[in-house]
């Protein structure tokens, strides 16, 4: 048995024993959602600009349920002007904290409406960010393993690009491929949690550094394809594993005594 059949025995034995824990019938729920999750059609900019707006309010430790509550109230899109990429771009972030900061400030830091101003300006200097995305044509299913190399032949193509143009948030590694996860591609964000496991399965040798995070990605996306589903579902798994808080409720409180 090769490195890569141990590896991927590994990545069973995971699934198979988190399957003998499972909370029915959320697990399958949750499981079946992402499995089945469509990419998304962006059609102009103002959609990826508020896709990139709604993982900024997500970010640095945000408190996710008080997150979401905002972005179902509308506020945070109205302060926006709805993510209408040259209103954005006109406005001035101290106003929008003086007028909107009370009903959207659990996204924690003003900082991120300076940012989000920002970017909507540096997507026009770009000229299109949509129509950057369309024509790098970053496979958005992995179906082949062409399909693997073309991923990240297309990514750093785009992460050079954001970088080049200091685009704020999303000039890493990990907020590109969180932008890309989000949108329904094929691969996984490679945080804290994802990266725990992937060094205790030891298809990485620490859990930072681009080099593992990449690694990281890449044996998902390989064992995926081998295995026959999608990234996001073995991304699910480790969540699950390492006690992510919002996966814990998918699996019954034994799974995390068993080894007690």
């Amino acid at each position: 048995m090769n490195e890569k059949e141990n590896l991927y025995k590994e990545i069973d034995l995971l699934i198979e024993t988190i399957d003998n824990y499972k909370n029915e019938p959320n697990f399958s729920i949750e499981k079946n959602r992402r499995q089945n999750k469509i990419v998304s059609d962006f059609k102009n900019d103002n959609e990826i600009l508020k896709t990139f707006a709604y993982l900024i309010a997500y970010s640095q430790n945000a408190n996710s349920e008080l997150v979401e509550q905002i972005l179902k109230s509308g506020n945070y899109d109205k302060a926006f002007e709805n993510f209408e990429i040259d209103k954005v771009a006109k406005l001035n972030p101290c106003d929008i904290a003086d007028n909107s900061w009370e009903s959207i400030k659990g996204i924690r830091q003003q900082g991120k409406l300076f940012h989000i101003v920002t970017l909507a300006r540096k997507i026009k200097v770009i000229g299109s960010f949509y129509k950057l995305l369309n024509d790098i044509n970053i496979p958005k299913k992995i179906k082949t393993e062409d399909d693997i190399e073309n991923f990240w032949n297309g990514f750093d193509i785009l992460l050079k690009t954001l970088k080049e143009n200091k685009i704020p948030f999303f000039q890493s590694t990990t907020s590109l491929l969180h932008f890309l996860l989000d949108s329904g591609y094929d691969c996984v964000k490679p945080d804290l949690v994802v990266m725990k496991v992937a060094k205790k399965l030891k298809f990485v040798e620490e859990e930072t550094g681009d080099k593992n995070f990449r690694k990281a990605v890449r044996v998902i996306q390989e064992y995926s394809l081998e295995r026959n589903v999608r990234p996001t579902i073995i991304d699910f798994y480790f969540l699950i594993d390492e006690a992510q808080r919002g996966a814990k409720k998918y699996v019954k409180e034994e799974f995390y005594k068993r080894n007690k």
